[in-house]
């Protein structure tokens, strides 16, 4: 038992280590060798953990996910107009990016074992959850009638450029600045007129 601390802070080191890794340069364009090499690890302590780096990957895009699903879910449960819900949600991500820009890159992404994983029935995504608190919106007349995936895919699209842009230098590191700028033109898009 003594073991078992040690080996999910070196688990933990890898996920770390290949989410940078993934985020800035794409699963194909990095190996097990440079991931075990930014963890401090060796190849074989990575493949204790992990049968091939697409389960690496694999596993990071899904601990994003989740993070960024359960963020949104909370908001669809929350209390209060929907059109404030979805401003502090913006201003939110915009915080988690700040702390940690990895996962927005790596959600951004399009590799297949991402899609594949996506495609899940089973499998709740940020788009599922911003799809309700969308529909929540319409519903209660605080938004137009609108079709909410296709809303919910461009503010998505809309949110996960920035990270891409940050990252390529084309805005700062800091997104946190942009926050107010970015909510007024994200609400615009879904439709919200009022300037509170």
């Amino acid at each position: 038992m003594k073991n078992k601390p040690h080996s999910d802070s070196k688990k933990k080191d890898i996920l770390q280590a290949a989410m940078r890794l993934f985020a800035t340069k794409g699963v194909d364009g990095i190996s097990v060798k440079e991931i075990g090499d930014a963890a401090g690890v060796t190849d074989a302590a990575i493949y204790k953990h992990f049968k091939n780096k697409d389960a690496v990957a694999l596993e990071a895009f899904t601990q994003y996910c989740a993070d960024y699903t359960a963020l949104i879910d909370g908001y669809v449960r929350q209390e209060g107009t929907v059109t404030q819900r979805l401003r502090q949600l913006f201003a939110e991500v915009l915080e988690m990016h700040d702390a940690d820009p990895y996962g927005l890159l790596l959600i951004s992404q399009n590799h297949e074992i991402f899609i594949e994983v996506g495609s899940s029935e089973d499998y709740r995504q940020p788009l599922d959850a911003l799809i309700d608190l969308i529909d929540q919106g319409i519903v209660r007349g605080e938004l137009p009638a609108q079709d909410s995936k296709l809303t919910a895919v461009l503010v998505i699209g809309a949110i996960t450029n920035l990270a891409v842009t940050s990252m390529q230098g084309q805005l700062p590191e800091q997104l946190v600045p942009y926050t107010g700028e970015t909510i007024h033109r994200l609400m615009s898009m879904l439709g919200d007129a009022s300037h509170e």
